[in-house]
């Protein structure tokens, strides 16, 4: 009973700390996103999260940063400046051979890529699908169901040795 509880706790500590973690950085404009091609493989493997400053100066970005922007299609790009002009920023995927068509500009800049954890983006896209969010609620709801249950448990242990 005492090492059910005891996983109970750690998954419940877990869940509350990575949730702080990402609210924290989420309200001071780190946003986590998930790449979706390999672009900028071996850099950033496909299935990365990625977390954008969404703060940075569109002026201060330099040759070499990995920076993020909205594709004329709506799409959110992650590649590499190589070449930062009057004109806007040239990037390129590491994976790429050339040069990207479109120019970033201050309005479709989004920002500078700080931080990837390889793989991790694989999860985070399965808890944005509808099976994913029933299982998270699920497995939610039964964290707390179960820790009602043995939180019982160790009132009735105490009450009785008291």
């Amino acid at each position: 009973m005492k090492v059910i509880k005891g996983i109970i706790n750690v998954l419940t500590t877990l869940i509350i700390i990575i949730g702080g973690i990402f609210l924290i950085l989420y309200v001071c404009g780190f946003v986590p996103y998930v790449v979706l091609s390999g672009s900028m493989e071996p850099t950033i493997e496909t299935g990365s999260l990625c977390f954008i400053n969404k703060h940075t100066n569109y002026n201060k970005i330099q040759e070499k940063d990995i920076i993020a922007f909205k594709h004329k299609d709506g799409t959110l790009v992650t590649h590499r400046a190589v070449k930062v002009t009057k004109s806007g920023i040239k990037t390129k995927g590491d994976n790429n051979k050339d040069i990207d068509g479109n120019i970033v500009k201050k309005e479709n800049f989004v920002g500078k890529n700080i931080l990837w954890i390889p793989k991790v983006g694989y999860i985070v896209k399965k808890f944005q699908t509808t099976k994913g969010v029933i299982i998270l609620i699920t497995c939610v709801v039964l964290l707390l169901v179960s820790g009602l249950l043995f939180g019982e448990d160790d009132k009735k242990t105490k009450e009785k040795n008291n």
